[in-house]
Parts: structure tokens; sequence; C-alpha cells
């Protein structure tokens, strides 16, 4: 299924929870909703689902305008956080459910209910399980069983929101693993909700960015880290170090003094501007080097293959976070160092519409 959202907004009194979305999901695509709290992203997923209705704009799916379409109307499977399986009903009976209560005219005979039930059981590998009640078996089988029972009933689109919310992180990451290849077996439209950008990056085909009822930034994965739209993003998605700047006849100069390699650019107008370097674009070299500006390593953390240092320069502290096999010999706590940058963005303040309070200029060293 192909869904098309068209001016999506959303009110609930006086707050303004979506404002003129508008999102394309292609047939077969994995498109996953990342935001903070109170961005919108459920409210999107439910409108989506038929929960909620907008206040306005359409929802189309495969070109069709299915606004006004009840849930059962829109043949969507849902999977939510808190699995809202029936504690007393058996893992087999939870998953036939959907299909046990169809009108007499739709319900599969009780003979082909049960050979879907044990074909979708296999399917989220709990085989052998149909007899147990939901507390007995774990959360992350818990799950599964809710994927299970949201495919029983054939659904050309799957919405979950923050499926793996209530799951340690172990589970998190296995579970998260494992439905990546089951979308890949199932080809199934999926939009998925989450707060975790591990989950959004790891399973997302692209990744949508909300933030107060809007979208960001969409793109695939890479696209958004590598080029982030404006400072909100850049922020979000990953840590990043800020360097206060200012610019004159295009060239950017850090306050602090760190190098910020590149020629002039035109296009960056004179005033303050802000630099963003990730921590793993943050090279180390010796002292006695002739590279980069010089720095004070004020901590230093070992984090298995890799090593977080804590980096002052005319009091601005940075992070780097490095290979270990990258750190200079005898760089402790206390030493001193230079310090250069493999890339960096620039945001630079501007006057534009309310829409949008900065204008984003990438710079890029290799």
């Amino acid at each position: 299924m192909r869904v098309e959202l068209a001016g999506i907004t959303k009110h609930f009194g006086s707050t303004r929870a979506l404002d003129c979305v508008d999102l394309t999901v292609g047939n077969g695509e994995l498109v996953a909703l990342l935001g903070p709290s109170g961005s919108g992203k459920t409210s999107l997923l439910r409108i989506i689902g038929g929960l909620e209705q907008p206040t306005g704009g359409r929802v189309l799916f495969d070109g069709e305008d299915a606004t006004g379409l009840t849930p059962a109307e829109r043949g969507i499977g849902f999977v939510f956080q808190h699995y809202a399986l029936f504690r007393h009903m058996s893992v087999f009976d939870n998953v036939a459910f959907g299909l046990r209560v169809r009108k007499r005219s739709d319900r599969p005979a009780g003979a082909a209910i049960k050979q879907r039930v044990g074909e979708l059981l296999d399917l989220v590998q709990l085989s052998g399980l149909g007899g147990r009640l939901p507390s007995q078996i774990s959360g992350g089988q818990r799950q599964r069983v809710a994927l299970a029972r949201a495919l029983a009933v054939a659904p050309k689109l799957l919405l979950l929101d923050e499926p793996f919310g209530a799951l340690d992180a172990a589970v998190r990451h296995d579970l998260r693993a494992w439905l990546g290849e089951l979308h890949a077996q199932l080809g199934l439209t999926t939009l998925f909700v989450t707060h975790d950008q591990a989950e959004a990056f790891e399973l997302g085909h692209r990744v949508a960015i909300l933030r107060d009822g809007r979208i960001e930034q969409i793109g695939a994965p890479d696209e958004i880290y590598e080029a982030p739209r404006n400072p909100f993003v850049m922020e979000f998605v990953g840590r990043a170090n800020r360097l206060s700047c200012t610019i004159r006849n295009g060239r950017i100069r850090a306050t602090a003094g760190w190098e910020l390699a590149g020629g002039p650019d035109p296009m960056l107008p004179d005033g303050a501007a802000t630099a963003y370097v990730r921590p793993d674009d943050v090279v180390i070299h010796h002292a006695a080097a002739r590279l980069g500006a010089a720095a004070q390593i004020r901590h230093r953390a070992a984090l298995g293959n890799r090593v977080r240092l804590v980096i002052e320069r005319d009091g601005e502290v940075i992070e780097a976070e490095i290979s270990r096999y990258e750190v200079p010999d005898g760089l402790l706590a206390g030493s001193s160092a230079r310090v250069s940058f493999r890339r960096f963005h620039i945001f630079t303040d501007q006057h534009l519409p309310a829409r949008s309070a900065r204008r984003a200029v990438r710079l890029e060293v290799v």
C-alpha cells in the first residue's frame, strides 16, 4: 500500500499537535518516525490508522481518500508498546482473535484459522508456545505475539508505536534485528514510531524527524546524519560539539581559536554563527605536531575499543570519541595535544520566514 498524507493538521483544544504535515510512504517501504516526546509522532500514526481524525488534511491509500474510513475499513495492523494482549487468552487465541471476530460472511473456517495461526507462530519463531498464556512467556515473546496478531488479518499496512519501549536493551537489540529481517521477507508497508535513534536508523529505509508537529527533515539514515538540515536535527541525531564562530568575508573564525579549515565561501553572510563537530570527527595529534590547535585533555575514559576525551581550549570544552588505536602515546588527562576536525557543519543566523529561523550551510573538510 502507498500512503500519502496531505496537509495533516491536528488540534487538541488549543494545542496544535500536528501542523500541515505532508508525507509519502512508498509501497513496501519502512519509514521511521523519530522525535522527542510531544513532537506529534504518535498522533500522526493514530491518524493514519483511523484512531484519530485530523482537524485538517487528507489521508490517502493508493491514491484513494481514506480519511473518513474506520480502522477496520482501512486494512491496517497495529502493534503497540504494551502488547495489548488478552491476559486470559492463550497465545494461539490472541493471534486468532482478529480472524474470529470478523463478520460471519468474512470469517475463515476453523481449520483455516488454525492453519493461519500456526503459520504466523512459525513466522515469529513461537512454534510450540500457542497453548501458553501471555504471563507464561517473556516480554520479547509477547511482542512477537502482538506482531503475529497484527499480521493475522493480512493487513496492507503495518503501524508500530514504540513496539520495543517496554523491553530491556538486550532484548530490544535482538528483536529489532529480527523485525528488520521479517520486514525484508514480507515487504509490508510499515510506519514505525520510536524515540530511539538506533532503532530508527537500523530499521528505517527513511527516517522522518519531527518537532512541534512538523517534519523537520526526512531522508535515508545516512543522509539525515551526514547532512542535517538545521541545528535541531544536528543536535537531535547523534552527539555534536558546538563551537561559537564569527564569519567575515566568507571566512570562518572560531571564537576559541579552533582551526576550521576551508576556503572562503561567498554564500556565508558576515556575523555570528555556530559550528558543529561530531565527536568522531575530532582528530587528536601529539602536542609537538604542526596540525590543528593547541588544547588540554581534561578527562579520558575507556569505552572498550573507543576512548572518550574531554578537551578544552580557551574555556571552550568539546568531546572526542576515537578508536583507542588513534590515541597518541602517553595521552592522559592533563596532557597537552593538538586538535583538528575532519569535517564540520556551519549554521548562520538569518532573517528568514517564521517557519525557519536559521539557514544551514555545510562544509566538509576531508
